[in-house]
């Protein structure tokens, strides 16, 4: 029984290595300890935070080229939508100016309704595959630089949701996102720096195709006459030509993103490479730190320093 206890109160092992003895206590590596009180952008770079960037990278990587499939989809529908709407168009002139006789069939509209089905369930599951590529990229701004952000994750995708608000927030969410991935998020103030034309053009397509679809919606169900539709038709080319515009930006928005996240490094570009003993411990410190277990001595100005 003595025995028994003995074992259970004995002292850690100090024959093995320091770092094997605290991964084993739960503690903190003295190693490591020399860099609390550095800035976050000297701090050292483990492994572990180089190994979830990459996965994080790769994950953020594969729903954007999901997102821009589904983006070149819609894109395709749009197109098509447009060719239908000229085809509504020329039939609608051609009644007008000749109206048809008895016996002649009416027009077929069910290709075009087929196209405009398949147009509304494309954008509903963009929207989701864009909400899913947002969260991951805003993400992975806490994994470099200040590792920090403007709005939280949820926050980055809940304004999307808030009717009036998203006008406003979404727009400063996805410029938020854009600076920062592209200066690798080595900073905090952003707001007052200014939008990339690519991300304010194609904010402002996407509005003016979001306020065009409901006015072509609501004026088609008014219309009666061959002169009324083909007015209606005529927005809604409009509409169709502002989608394309919008699709094509935003294809360009979320490969410029993830462009500039693939770029992301673990190591700042101020620091050294690491050496072959912080590789060795797994820990990325740089060259010029002193190691913590000798301690330095400050001397005088016309003294070199020493260590003890």
């Amino acid at each position: 029984m003595d025995r028994v206890l003995a074992k259970r109160i004995a002292p850690l092992n100090t024959s093995l290595p320091l770092q094997l003895r605290d991964r084993r206590a739960g503690r903190r590596s003295e190693g490591t300890e020399w860099a609390q009180g550095l800035p976050y952008w000297s701090r050292p770079v483990t492994f572990s935070m180089a190994r979830d960037l990459r996965i994080a990278r790769r994950a953020e990587h594969r729903v954007a080229l999901w997102t821009i499939c589904l983006l070149s989809a819609c894109l395709v529908l749009e197109a098509g939508t447009l060719a239908s709407t000229f085809s509504h168009r020329a039939e609608l002139r051609a009644a007008a100016s000749a109206p048809p006789l008895p016996g002649e069939a009416a027009p077929n509209d069910a290709p075009r309704r087929t196209i405009v089905n398949l147009r509304l369930a494309a954008l509903v599951g963009t929207g989701i595959i864009w909400l899913v590529w947002l969260r991951r990229a805003y993400r992975n701004l806490a994994l470099v630089g200040s590792k920090r952000s403007r709005f939280t994750t949820r926050q980055a995708v809940g304004y999307w949701f808030i009717p009036l608000v998203n006008l406003v927030r979404a727009y400063q969410v996805m410029k938020d996102l854009w600076l920062r991935s592209e200066s690798m998020n080595d900073r905090d103030a952003y707001d007052d720096l200014p939008a990339p034309p690519l991300l304010s053009g194609w904010w402002g397509m996407s509005l003016a195709w979001g306020v065009l679809e409901p006015v072509v919606a609501a004026t088609a169900r008014s219309a009666r006459t061959a002169l009324e539709l083909t007015n209606v038709t005529d927005v809604a080319l409009v509409g169709s030509v502002v989608g394309i515009v919008a699709m094509v930006l935003a294809i360009r928005v979320v490969r410029g993103i993830d462009q500039r996240q693939q770029c992301f490094s673990a190591n700042p570009p101020d620091l050294p490479a690491p050496s072959a003993a912080a590789r060795h411990h797994g820990t990325q410190a740089p060259r010029s730190v002193p190691p913590s277990d000798r301690p330095i001595v400050r001397a005088p100005p016309d003294q070199k320093e020493r260590r003890v």
